[in-house]
C-alpha cells in the first residue's frame, strides 16, 4: 500500500505545474514584521494610485512585476496603492442578530397583543449591536498602505528541478 502512494505521490509531484506566489510583508501597528499570500485564482482586493474605491478581481496570472486579472487587466507592483486583506465576517453576524432580535420580539408582541409594540431594552440591544457591527466591519479587515517598509515579491516556487 506504500509503495502505491509513493508512485501516486511522484507521479503527481512530476506533472504538476508550478505556483506562483504574490508576498505582501508589512509592519503591524504594534511593528511587528507580517506577511500574508495571494496564490493563483484568488480574490485581491486593491486600490490604485489615485483610485478612491477598491478594486476586487481574481489573479489569473502573475509575471516579474505584473499582475494579470479575469478581466484581462494588467497592473504592475509599483503602481498598487493599498491591498485589503480579508477577516472574518463578524460584522454581518452582529448585525443580523441585532435586526432580527428586533422583529422577533415586535412581532411577538403585536402576536400576543401588548400594549407596547417596541420595548426600550430591545432598542438599546439593536441600536447596540448596530454600533457594534459597524466597528467590527471597519475593523475586520487589514488595509495595507504600499509604502517604503512594504514590499511586494513575486515568487515562482518551481520544485521539478530538484530531482536532476
Amino acid at each position: 500500500m506504500r509503495f502505491v502512494l509513493l508512485i501516486m505521490f511522484l507521479f503527481c509531484f512530476r506533472i504538476s505545474e508550478a505556483q506562483k506566489i504574490l508576498e505582501i510583508n508589512y509592519f503591524s501597528l504594534f511593528g511587528k514584521n507580517k506577511s500574508f499570500q495571494f496564490f493563483s485564482n484568488s480574490e485581491i482586493d486593491y486600490k490604485l494610485k489615485g483610485d478612491f474605491f477598491y478594486r476586487t478581481h481574481k489573479i489569473v496570472n502573475m509575471q516579474d512585476s505584473m499582475l494579470i486579472f479575469d478581466n484581462d487587466s494588467a497592473v504592475k507592483l509599483d503602481q498598487l496603492k493599498a491591498i485589503k486583506i480579508r477577516g472574518m465576517k463578524l460584522s454581518h453576524w452582529i448585525l443580523v442578530a441585532g435586526l432580527g432580535f428586533f422583529i422577533i420580539d415586535t412581532g411577538n408582541n403585536i402576536a400576543n397583543n401588548h400594549s407596547t409594540l417596541v420595548n426600550q431594552q430591545t432598542i438599546v440591544f439593536a441600536s447596540t449591536c448596530l454600533v457594534l457591527g459597524i466597528i467590527a466591519k471597519h475593523f475586520q479587515d487589514k488595509h495595507v498602505q504600499i509604502r517604503k517598509n512594504c514590499t511586494l515579491r513575486i515568487l515562482d516556487i518551481n520544485f521539478q528541478n530538484l530531482n536532476k
